[in-house]
């Protein structure tokens, strides 16, 4: 994150799925309270100004998903901000950019216990473990976030031996962590991923109306609040698929909840409910 912050230019992240850039995105804006969005709902001016496809200006720092090959003129009229930062699967070769391939996307230990002290609220307890986990996981983005919350699911005196026997998985760690990590949530967290998993983004009066929840939180690492929209939360894209296909729910009650869901949208975008219309 240091070099995102110190590159002076537009920043690059290329990479494979599962390399950490959206992981990373999200840990960046979430720490530079900035706003993160997918290039295919962002519009950008001539002049440089940008506009979510929800209508919130950008004045901030702004991380950018899902760039393609297509995306050129965007990117070229995005190179002229400061604080922008983009992740593609391929590079799309913006000259003005600093490029950043996956092999150099983990992070440094001191990183990974960044992660582990957010996870834990207990730095010394963080210090102790973060070498080792390091080590093992290599610093890749998504797997430390999702062994960062795992941990924390456990007392600390089992934490060591939980990350011993992690170390003799056979299967995809990242497989593995999210299946325990959402096996360690309560029941109701489990349901609010489950359907927040489906939608665009909730604010606690639209969860109550979707029958979600009345006591809207983050569930991290998948689910987060919005910074460029208080009260809203919303699973994070590098997340919403493996949540989806973890927690998979009925094709009828999938559709029936997007139709409740396009139907407050319409409400707010006629003025019955205050604030704009959900994304």
């Amino acid at each position: 994150m240091r070099v995102l912050d110190g590159a002076g230019r537009m920043v690059v992240l290329y990479g494979g799925a599962g390399a950490g850039k959206s992981t990373l995105l999200d840990a960046w804006v979430a720490a530079r309270n900035g706003i993160m969005v997918d290039a295919s709902g962002l519009r950008v001016s001539a002049d440089g100004a940008v506009v979510t496809a929800g209508g919130v200006a950008v004045g901030g720092p702004l991380a950018v998903d899902g760039v393609t090959a297509a995306d050129g003129a965007l990117l070229r009229r995005l190179a002229r901000r400061d604080c922008v930062v983009v992740a593609a699967d391929e590079d799309p070769g913006v000259e003005e950019a600093l490029r950043i391939s996956a092999w150099e996307l983990a992070f440094a230990e001191d990183e990974t216990y960044q992660v582990l002290a957010g996870a834990f609220g207990d730095a010394e307890a963080a210090d102790e473990l973060a070498p080792d986990l390091h080590l093992l996981l290599h610093g890749w983005p998504a797997l430390v976030a999702l062994a960062g919350v795992w941990l924390a699911q456990h007392p600390a005196g089992e934490r060591h031996q939980r990350l011993r026997n992690l170390a003799r998985v056979e299967e995809r760690l990242e497989e593995y962590l999210l299946g325990a990590v959402i096996d360690g949530l309560d029941d109701g967290d489990r349901e609010v991923l489950r359907r927040l998993a489906r939608v665009p983004a909730v604010d606690a009066r639209l969860a109550d109306r979707l029958d979600v929840t009345e006591d809207l939180a983050a569930v991290p690492p998948f689910m987060h609040g919005l910074s460029c929209r208080p009260g809203w939360f919303a699973v994070a894209d590098s997340w919403r698929a493996a949540v989806v296909r973890a927690l998979p729910m009925p094709e009828a009650e999938v559709a029936a909840l997007r139709a409740t869901y396009a139907s407050e949208a319409r409400r707010r975008a006629a003025g019955f409910v205050p604030r704009g219309p959900a994304e």
